[in-house]
């Protein structure tokens, strides 16, 4: 049973598909709305709050910012259940997804060439949010037809496309990004669509560049790790699945793959300790009950 748990045990990402930072100036959604983002998808909603509530004041026409400042202060006084980590949509309170697809949709309808507003629409209908990952595509093509030299949108689209399984178009994709600048989210995209293709050695060039290029990206690290996990190099995986988990608590996927590295490792103590910690975070999600039909597998 245990042989099976680690099998189960590994997940790797390929959906890491930044929100876009606007490179026009005239786009009505701009860098201080993708920060805001960036600081919702990294659940630093202290950060968050504090930015919507300047931008609120600053500019009260700005929709995005009043509604994440009230969305901010809900989570920072636990009134709602949010989850937002590494795009792992939806988010845990269905009212509260419903609602920002609402906005998106609307706002979407007012300014259809916001890059950054078609890109939180097409998060917004992934398949990780229950949508279809044909719509998801969609929304990036879009994107990318409308800004198409912005590295976000690319990284973004690349890793659509390997979700659908178009491996070759994802690679051409992404190393286009990186042809323009470099980023974590496009070498560690490119790094999982080559392991796809069992490119280990490619792979593996490109997840390390991720980490040398961004050391505070979780993602970069839970991918890193997830590639040597699969591998069976557990001692090789043990680290940056750790520093995932400390860069992004909530990370239920990082805490996962961490409980089967440490399950191999003859750590049980520290792999339960991982799946009480994804009931305590979300325990109505579906990673949550899994990790509650695995306590009851092992007695627990």
């Amino acid at each position: 049973m245990l042989r099976q748990f680690i099998c189960a045990m590994f997940i790797i990402s390929l959906f890491l598909c930044p929100i876009v930072q606007a490179q026009e100036k005239e786009e009505i959604i701009g860098t201080t709305n993708a920060s805001l983002v960036g600081a919702i998808e990294q659940n630093n909603w202290k950060k968050a709050l504090e930015i919507s509530r300047r931008v609120s004041t600053d500019h009260p026409e700005n929709e995005m910012a009043a509604y994440v400042a009230d969305l901010a202060a809900d989570v920072l006084e636990d009134r709602t259940q949010i989850q937002l980590t590494g795009f792992d949509f939806p988010f845990s309170d269905p009212a509260a997804l419903k609602s920002l697809r609402s906005w998106a949709e609307t706002t979407l309808s007012k300014f259809p060439k916001s890059a950054n507003i078609i890109i939180l629409n097409g998060m917004l209908a992934s398949p990780k949010a229950g949508g279809d990952i044909e719509i998801f595509v969609e929304y990036f093509e879009k994107a990318a037809a409308i800004a198409p030299k912005n590295v976000y949108i690319l990284a973004g689209l690349g890793s659509a496309y390997g979700a659908q399984g178009k491996l070759d178009r994802a690679v051409q994709t992404l190393e286009k990004a990186i042809a323009i600048r470099p980023t974590s989210a496009a070498h560690t995209n490119l790094g999982v669509a080559f392991l796809l293709q069992n490119k280990i050695s490619e792979a593996e060039v490109h997840l390390k560049k991720a980490i040398e290029l961004d050391d505070q990206d979780s993602a970069a690290w839970f991918n890193f790790g997830s590639y040597y996990l699969g591998l069976g190099r557990m001692q090789d995986a043990k680290q940056p699945l750790e520093t995932a988990v400390s860069l992004a608590p909530k990370n239920l996927n990082a805490r996962w793959n961490l409980g089967g590295v440490y399950f191999n490792t003859k750590q049980k103590i520290l792999a339960i300790g991982q799946l009480k910690e994804m009931i305590k975070i979300a325990p109505e999600s579906p990673m949550g009950k899994q990790a509650q039909q695995m306590m009851s597998q092992l007695g627990e």
